[in-house]
């Protein structure tokens, strides 16, 4: 059974993987003006998907961890995209060292940061609106009542039946005869 927490690591998770990808063939298709294609693209989506499986399945308990965690594999999985990228893409030829301008370098350190602040703020919320939702359900399903009712009816009124007017066929007693 999934709890809260764990259904936000999968949140965490899925986001990681997501926005890395996003961000790292969204910045080099806007250098390029063309996106990645073939064994380049495959290769950057195959590790922000591991990044995002990694942490996804990470169990931190403090928040500082956490964001700490997020940032570090939002970076890490850009650093590591933009390199297949540059491996396999022949992707920035121009630029010395990694192909990487310190511009390019300050744009995805920031895009990391912000990121991760925001995935953790998310996964942060979603565990709070889970929980409230729960207290609801809780109140709301306990203030339903029936529409209808069974009623038990109990009477005091004793009938005499026409087995006890006749001899041997009811009780042990002798008949009752009107006077």
């Amino acid at each position: 059974m999934s709890t809260p927490d764990v259904r936000a690591r999968w949140l965490r998770g899925g986001l990681v993987g997501g926005c890395s990808a996003l961000l790292t063939v969204g910045a080099h298709t806007a250098v390029d003006d063309a996106i990645p294609h073939g064994a380049a693209l495959m290769v950057v989506l195959l590790l922000c998907a591991t990044a995002g499986a990694a942490v996804g399945s990470a169990a931190t308990e403090r928040t500082h961890g956490r964001l700490l965690g997020v940032i570090a594999a939002l970076g890490g999985t850009q650093l590591v995209g933009h390199g297949a990228l540059t491996l396999f893409g022949g992707h920035h030829d121009g630029l010395g060292g990694f192909g990487m301008s310190p511009s390019m370098a300050a744009a995805h350190a920031a895009a990391a940061v912000v990121l991760g602040a925001a995935i953790a703020a998310v996964e942060y919320l979603y565990v709070v609106c889970e929980s409230v939702l729960c207290w609801l359900r809780l109140f709301t399903l306990g203030a339903i009542r029936a529409t209808s009712r069974a009623r038990h009816w109990t009477t005091n009124s004793v009938v005499a039946q026409a087995v006890l007017l006749h001899s041997g066929l009811g009780m042990r007693a002798p008949p009752v005869f009107p006077v």
